[in-house]
Formats: structure tokens, C-alpha cells, sequence
């Protein structure tokens, strides 16, 4: 946008003065600029960028570094929800209920339902709700699963 030549009353509520230190420009305006540097520009500039040679000090990061320990330990948590659901199914079979009516009979079995499919529901709502978030908030919520979800007629039989 172009600077007026007199005092204009708006112009604080504009950002287009680049001398300004205040100004940030977003990356979405920089990478819609980028595309208009044209040709012998840009090849000078991707030249340059490969003719310099890497830093001494410097090593390329690893391949999937963090990325890879992430889906290991997504993968990890998701056989220790398999199991959860496993032992859920096998613990409804340790504590055989039936209610005096058929009303609290379909309750019943639709808690033991929600029982078996909630440590697959908590890793895929964890898993599709953390895609963009950080590594601790996704590993957190995965062991704070783990932990609600035990299957207890499981485990308080093989106590008793």
C-alpha cells in the first residue's frame, strides 16, 4: 500500500509502514510473496543456498528423530489399549450380573459395551485430538488413559 503524502487520520490503524519496529509480517504473506521472484533471482538465490557449504559444527538432524520415538510410543500405548479392551472382555465374563428387570438387563449390557470400546475410543479421541499439539500433551493424555481404563474385574481377580 502506498504512503500518502499528507497526514492521514486512519493511519494508525494500518500496518504498512515497514520502517516500523513493531511490524511483524506473517509467514502466509511472506510465502504469497515468494512465488513473485522470478527467474534469474531465484536461481541465483537456490545457486547460493547449494555453493555454500555446511557449518563445521553442525550435523544434519536425525531421520524421524522424535517423530519416530513418538510413534513408537503411540504404538506402544495403542497394545496396551488393545489388552485394556481384551481384559475388559474377559472380566465381564468373570462377574456374570443380570438385573430383575429388562430394562436394568440392556443397561447393563450396554455399560459392559461402553466398557470394552472405551480404551479404543480414548486412544483414537487422544491420537486425532493431539495430531498438531505437542509429543508431552499426547503421551500424557495416553498415560492418564491407561490408568482410568484398567480393567478392574480383572485385576481385583487375580487378586482375590
Amino acid at each position: 500500500m502506498p504512503r500518502t503524502p499528507a497526514p492521514d487520520d486512519d493511519a494508525a490503524l494500518r500496518w504498512d509502514e515497514l520502517d516500523d519496529p513493531s511490524y511483524v509480517e506473517s509467514d502466509a504473506a511472506i510465502a504469497a510473496r515468494a512465488p513473485a521472484v522470478a527467474g534469474d533471482d531465484a536461481e541465483a538465490g537456490a545457486a547460493s543456498l547449494t555453493d555454500e557449504a555446511p557449518d563445521a559444527g553442525t550435523e544434519p538432524p536425525a531421520p524421524g528423530g522424535p517423530a519416530l520415538g513418538l510413534r513408537l510410543l503411540t504404538g506402544l500405548f495403542a497394545l496396551v489399549y488393545l489388552a485394556w479392551s481384551v481384559g475388559w472382555i474377559i472380566g465381564i465374563g468373570l462377574v456374570p450380573l443380570s438385573g430383575p428387570t429388562v430394562l436394568l438387563e440392556v443397561l447393563y449390557q450396554f455399560s459392559e459395551f461402553l466398557a470394552i470400546i472405551a480404551s479404543a475410543l480414548w486412544f483414537a479421541a487422544v491420537v486425532a485430538l493431539t495430531r498438531d499439539g505437542r509429543a508431552a500433551h499426547r503421551i500424557g493424555w495416553l498415560a492418564l488413559g491407561t490408568l482410568v481404563l484398567v480393567p478392574w474385574p480383572v485385576v481385583l481377580g487375580v487378586l482375590a
